[in-house]
């Protein structure tokens, strides 16, 4: 109960102050000090300073993640329920672009993924998955593909992991490759990965479960955005669909506030569950999508 009065808490702080009441609100943090000059200039820069990060993919919470079908690996002592909470964090870092006079685009990017056990006796992270990346995204309309559908190319090096260790430790190195198409509002991302060699493989069944790529559908619809995943490896019989929609909260005008739903059903919701098959649905909110 003290955790869900304190997201409610959390959500109608941030309904109460627009970016620019912030804004104002770090000035006058910053006026108040009793520091002159060059001083309070460098306080200046900590507390406004934004690291020139920006959101990477969805940053969500999910207060209530409803596993509706089956259960989860229990964790060591733990026993899981399967009402928990998810959360997700995703930023990237813009550290260059165009040295090919492509209009490219290079990128550290970084997301953390977690499952919370809020619901638990201990309130336990069942799991989180940890993955750093660098990236180069690379648009069409400097070449010769620039009167096609396809808009851009990325490529990826990722590492993934959930850093636990032992017979519960999960990851796995990959090169990734996606290729962005659009046609009229449907936007279609066709992603294929490598997975390379690891000096010590704790999941060797991996690919068998989660497939050498991912097929992505993005429809925006006035406010409205739905997106559709799909993973597949049918000499397995194994794959995975997850499909989101998220809208503007009404109580913010600067539509940087949102409901977010997810529903997902299949394998490799999590690295710890790669092999085990999950149907799910969870709501809450974003704020980036």
């Amino acid at each position: 109960m003290r955790t869900i009065l304190l997201l409610l808490l959390s959500y109608y702080t941030l309904l109460a102050l627009t970016p620019e009441e912030i804004q104002k609100v770090r000035q006058e943090m910053v006026a108040s000090l009793d520091i002159n000059g060059s001083s309070k200039k460098t306080i200046s820069t900590i507390v406004n300073s934004s690291f020139n990060l920006h959101a990477y993919k969805e940053n969500y919470v999910l207060p209530l993640g409803y596993h509706y079908d089956g259960t989860y690996l229990n964790n060591g002592t733990h026993d899981s329920k399967s009402l928990e909470t998810e959360f997700q964090v995703s930023i990237r870092y813009d550290f260059s672009s165009n040295l090919l006079g492509l209009g490219e685009i290079y990128s550290f990017g970084y997301t953390q993924r977690s499952w919370w056990q809020v619901y638990a006796q201990s309130a336990f992270f069942r799991e989180s998955n940890y993955q750093p990346e660098f990236f180069i995204k690379i648009p069409t309309y400097n070449t010769f593909l620039k009167h096609t559908p396809i808009k851009g190319f990325k490529l990826s090096t990722i590492h993934q992991s959930n850093g636990r260790g032992g017979d519960y430790e999960r990851s796995w190195n990959r090169l990734d490759l996606s290729t962005y198409i659009q046609y009229k509002n449907l936007i279609t991302e066709l992603e294929l990965w490598y997975r390379t060699p690891d000096a010590s493989d704790y999941n060797p069944q991996l690919l068998d479960y989660l497939g050498y790529g991912k097929l992505k559908f993005m429809v925006p619809y006035d406010k409205h955005l739905f997106k559709l995943s799909l993973q597949s490896n049918p000499a397995h019989h194994k794959s995975a669909v997850e499909f989101t929609y998220s809208y503007p909260l009404p109580a913010r005008e600067e539509n940087d506030l949102f409901l977010y739903i997810k529903t997902f059903n299949g394998y490799g919701e999590s690295l710890i569950d790669y092999n085990r098959n999950v149907n799910k649905i969870s709501i809450g909110v974003s704020i980036s999508r």
